[in-house]
């Protein structure tokens, strides 16, 4: 009797041995590498490419000058959208005038209001104070990093657009009537 329960633990032994062997032999597998690419980029846009117009309102009693204090001498209709994947710095977005030369004394002053938070990410910041816009290009927002504004008007930062002048004899004697037309540019660079 002790012969055969040898013999059968054996033959259990042996079969459990070969199932193994055929797992760890079999190569019914196959495999590659995937990579993956996320591209830096910077793109900025304006919500709408229509001229805006700022005038100063004529007077209606005589002896009055002209009124840069009214809403025909500002525009808030212009919003700045952009989207931002950077390496390692952040971006900024600065705003500069090229064009007629505007009268002495007159001048364009820009404000970018806070992000609306349309997007994602985290969106650049502006310092909600003016900029008189000339030649020289001035930072108008810093500090974008990985984000996105939403498009369209409502998303990004909202532009206000107003038309100054200061007030002395020299700069109301060297006004003249006529057009004069400018063009703002944005510009989104890597620091």
């Amino acid at each position: 009797m002790k012969k055969v329960t040898f013999k059968v633990i054996t033959v259990l032994a042996l079969s459990l041995l070969t199932v193994n062997t055929f797992a760890t032999v079999s190569n019914d597998e196959a495999k590659h590498d995937v990579k993956v690419t996320i591209n830096a980029h910077s793109l900025v846009g304006i919500s709408s490419t229509n001229q805006i117009d700022l005038q100063p309102v004529a007077p209606v009693v005589a002896g009055d000058g002209l009124n840069f204090n009214t809403e025909a001498s500002t525009n808030s209709s212009i919003w700045l959208n952009y989207s931002s994947i950077v390496e390692k710095n952040a971006n900024s977005i600065s705003v500069s005038m090229d064009g007629d030369k505007l009268p002495e004394g007159v001048t364009i002053e820009l404000v970018a209001g806070s992000d609306a938070g349309k997007g994602m990410g985290e969106v650049g910041q502006s310092s909600n104070e003016p900029v008189v816009l000339d030649k020289k290009a001035q930072t108008l927002i810093s500090e974008i990093k990985n984000c996105y504004t939403g498009t369209g008007e409502g998303a990004g930062h909202q532009l206000t657009y107003s038309l100054k002048m200061k007030q002395t004899t020299e700069n109301y004697k060297a006004l003249t009537s006529g057009s004069y037309t400018t063009t703002i540019l944005y510009t989104i660079t890597d620091n």
